[in-house]
């Protein structure tokens, strides 16, 4: 019997788990009431739906993002209690012959992966074991069908519910990105014509073997089916061969067991290379794991070590994995080390050249990211990759550039901040102070609601005139783009007050006026009946509007005209002091930046006379 899950429901819908289940709560749509299908069955808890029922349900409430609901149906209902690495190799037999399965019997399917694998390379001996049902076969069958192509069919065998149920989680894609760029170098490094992959049985193997483009070897027949539904090329073990061993997953023991035996397992002239728990590869240990870790690294074969970002695990994504590049024969006695986790744009051409130049043992380059230790530090106890390591930085060829950067920060921090004071008395004030709703002031006509547009801000430039509001990322559009794309856009006035709702309410004024509103931001414009301005409008909104409430609500005190319009020049002294204050903030965060880089380098020194330009005028 083939059933599906609400998780299959989700993925056949194209839509997020928790949608179903609302589905399921809310039966009314478009007027009518269709309710979801019932469970026909349940399995350790979790329901299970006919297909055709769930098919019937999508196509008469129109739900769901996935207009090939009725197609993509055969490859996500798995028959109930099939095994996945069965449904991998009928799909592998499939691969090889070409032939339908629905209806082929054991003895045939066992004659045709004789005739298509005489070595018994991928499935002959579980094709002579395995006795599949008749609906596994038209499963399988309907899964290519319904798939763009038999490395599709994979893909949706293993993020399927099969794969679900085994509570595994692989590495994230940037994590086979990185890992297959490291492998090509290391193959472009060998530079030999016939190179082969030599992977492990790890579930991650595969995938960074194809990310990487090179012959995949491996004694695993699982790996070995698996590349080739993956369309990835296959080759028998020989002497130029890169060896790829993941241990993901795995206590601290058998992390510095797979690590022993890639080390001293590598012949000269052959790379290898280990994913492994940073915890373990590269972080500091103790005791006797710490004597397994440098027993390893003393035979000299690890030219290089790095320690990876969070997040690329995800099994788990708090805890950060490490690498290791080996090479047998290398006697490295300074392999070269960095943490990425301290890089924030990495570029992975400039990493895996640094990964090149340490297989060549060469200080014949600068490093981008990566530096060389002394393997005697981590021979006696210290981590093998510390935090934030990276390359060594050369300083610029003169002082000049750090000493002008502090003159010119210093002509910032040094220059008088103008004070502002506000002359106030005392007045007879009132016994009752009424405040006047933003809803109650349109409706009066003293200011109108007017809607941002939703913009796409890729169009965007940092030479662009038309400023989009409230960004502050310094983009804008040409005008004549923003014309051509954004025809029936809301423009400012000035005087114009910008706000958001959520997460919580802020206003701004734009005094220039012109500019664009990106949506959900909205523009509130006072007209002239107004007896107060932005400024006090913008104010009132930051100060006294609370968190989930609506525009309409916001308040804002009842003044006199004469009132207010002396507010709002005082306001406009403050806001004025606030940004000069804030660009001396800057300034005088930038000088400490450039105060540390001048220092370091060797370019400044603080043991200056009071002559020095910007010093004497700090002291008067």
């Amino acid at each position: 019997m083939r059933t599906l899950t609400l998780q299959d429901v989700a993925d056949l819908a194209n839509v997020q788990r928790p949608v179903v289940s609302m589905w399921r709560n809310r039966p009314r749509v478009r007027g009518q009431v269709i309710p979801f299908p019932d469970a026909v069955s349940r399995a350790g808890g979790i329901e299970r739906f006919r297909p055709e029922e769930v098919v019937d349900y999508l196509r008469r409430t129109g739900r769901g993002n996935n207009p090939a609901v009725e197609y993509d149906v055969s490859a996500i209902a798995v028959p109930d209690g099939a095994d996945l690495e069965e449904l991998v190799t009928l799909l592998a037999w499939r691969a090889l012959t070409g032939v339908e399965l629905t209806g082929t019997s054991s003895a045939e399917r066992l004659l045709l992966a004789r005739q298509y694998d005489p070595d018994d390379t991928y499935v002959v001996t579980e094709m002579d074991t395995i006795r599949p049902s008749a609906a596994t076969l038209e499963y399988i069958d309907e899964l290519v069908e319904a798939s763009f192509g038999l490395p599709d069919a994979l893909a949706r065998l293993e993020q399927g519910r099969l794969h679900r149920e085994s509570a595994t989680r692989g590495l994230t894609d940037e994590a086979v990105t990185l890992l297959g760029r490291v492998l090509a170098e290391c193959a472009v490094f060998l530079d030999v014509e016939d190179i082969s992959l030599n992977v492990d049985g790890s579930a991650e193997s595969l995938a960074v073997a194809t990310e990487s483009g090179i012959a995949v070897t491996s004694r695993n027949r699982a790996v070995l089916r698996r590349a080739l539904i993956a369309g990835a090329t296959t080759s028998r073990s020989h002497a130029d061969e890169i060896c790829f061993v993941s241990a993901v997953g795995r206590d601290p023991a058998a992390v510095l067991d797979r690590a022993d035996e890639l080390v001293l397992g590598l012949e000269p002239g052959r790379i290898g290379v280990l994913v492994g728990p940073a915890s373990v590869l590269t972080d500091t240990l103790a005791g006797e794991l710490q004597q397994r870790r440098a027993d390893t690294l003393r035979v000299g074969n690890v030219v290089a070590a790095v320690r990876l970002p969070r997040g690329l695990w995800r099994e788990a994504h708090r805890q950060s994995l490490a690498l290791w590049v080996c090479l047998g024969g290398a006697d490295e006695h300074r392999p070269c080390v960095t943490d990425l986790a301290a890089v924030h744009d990495l570029d992975l051409g400039d990493f895996t050249a640094d990964i090149a130049a340490a297989l060549a043992q060469t200080d014949r380059r600068a490093f981008r990211y990566a530096r060389r230790i002394e393997r005697s530090s981590v021979l006696a106890g210290g981590p093998f990759v510390p935090r934030g390591a990276r390359a060594v930085t050369l300083s610029p060829s003169g002082d000049d550039s750090h000493l002008e950067r502090v003159h010119a920060l210093t002509l910032t921090t040094t220059a008088p901040l103008t004070p502002v004071d506000v002359l106030v008395q005392s007045s007879p004030g009132r016994l009752r102070l009424r405040h006047r709703s933003l809803g109650e002031l349109r409706d009066q006509g003293k200011l109108t609601l007017k809607r941002g547009n939703r913009i796409d801000l890729t169009h965007a430039t940092s030479h662009g005139t038309v400023r989009v509001l409230p960004a502050d990322d310094g983009l804008g559009f040409d005008p004549v783009d923003a014309e051509r794309l954004y025809p029936r856009s809301t423009r400012t006035e000035p005087g114009d007050v910008i706000f958001v709702q959520k997460p919580r309410p802020r206003a701004w004024v734009d005094l220039h006026g012109g500019a664009m509103v990106a949506s959900p931001a909205r523009i509130l414009r006072l007209s002239g009946a107004a007896d107060f301005g932005p400024r006090v409008l913008a104010a009132a909104i930051n100060e006294t509007a609370t968190a989930g409430s609506e525009w309409p609500s916001w308040t804002v005190p009842e003044m006199t005209a004469e009132e207010a319009a002396r507010l709002e020049a005082a306001l406009g002294d403050l806001e004025r002091y606030e940004a000069e204050a804030r660009r001396r903030v800057e300034a005088a965060r930038a000088l400490k930046t450039a105060l540390i880089d001048g220092v370091a380098a060797g370019a400044l020194t603080l043991d200056a006379e009071p002559t020095t330009p910007g010093v004497a005028a700090a002291q008067h």
